[in-house]
């Protein structure tokens, strides 16, 4: 994430939507301003249609915001560099108003980064593999496969179902395995027999 990209972004003269999709840009990218997400990543995080995504991708191209480089097979690379197009009668009273606080804004990116940075639960979302010393690897490899692939069905579908939206879903998951501990029946927490967390070792090969 770049704070002063992000606080270029806030400075743009966009229509909402178009700030939203510079803004989830501006978040992925690094100092460098560069970044690769796909259009459905960009939907998800923004909130919009990815028809919606692909129009203020090219309104911003066109007004010199961004630059595209299609990568054949490997997506696209975004390179984000801000500008403001504004006429010189309203250049100044932008410039001076905005540059003598430089050192506060990224207190208001901080601020305002939960309500941006909140989505809804992919459609292709896949849990991680927790690591070797975390509760959370004992609990689920003490699960069978088809225990998992039910808890993963489970944490979706109750989510999705309630429109929640997380800031990291991986923290989600994460607190639903630590309190199946808590709300599961005793026969439940039996171990499997084919092998202890084989199958979710297998989704962290996905994308």
């Amino acid at each position: 994430m770049s704070i002063a990209l992000m606080t270029e972004v806030w400075r743009l003269a966009l229509p909402s939507v178009d700030k939203l999709v510079m803004l989830a840009l501006a978040d992925w990218a690094n100092d460098d301003g560069k970044c690769w997400p796909s259009i459905a990543r960009i939907a998800a995080k923004s909130g919009c249609s990815e028809r919606t995504v692909q129009r203020a991708l090219r309104e911003a191209e066109k007004n010199g915001h961004l630059t595209r480089d299609d990568k054949p097979g490997k997506g696209c690379l975004y390179t984000l560099h801000p500008r403001h197009c504004v006429t010189p009668d309203t250049v100044s009273p932008v410039t001076k108003a905005t540059k003598t606080p430089d050192t506060v804004s990224p207190n208001t990116s901080v601020n305002t980064k939960p309500k941006n940075t909140k989505r809804a639960l992919p459609v292709d979302w896949k849990p991680e593999p927790f690591g070797a010393d975390s509760q959370c690897k004992a609990i689920v490899d003490s699960w069978s496969p088809k225990e998992l692939a039910t808890q993963i069905e489970h944490f979706s579908a109750h989510h999705r179902g309630k429109g929640n939206r997380f800031l990291d879903w991986q923290d989600g998951w994460k607190t639903w395995v630590l309190n199946s501990r808590r709300f599961a029946k005793p026969e439940s927490r039996r171990p499997a027999n084919d092998g202890p967390g084989s199958f979710l070792a297998s989704l962290g090969s996905g994308p």
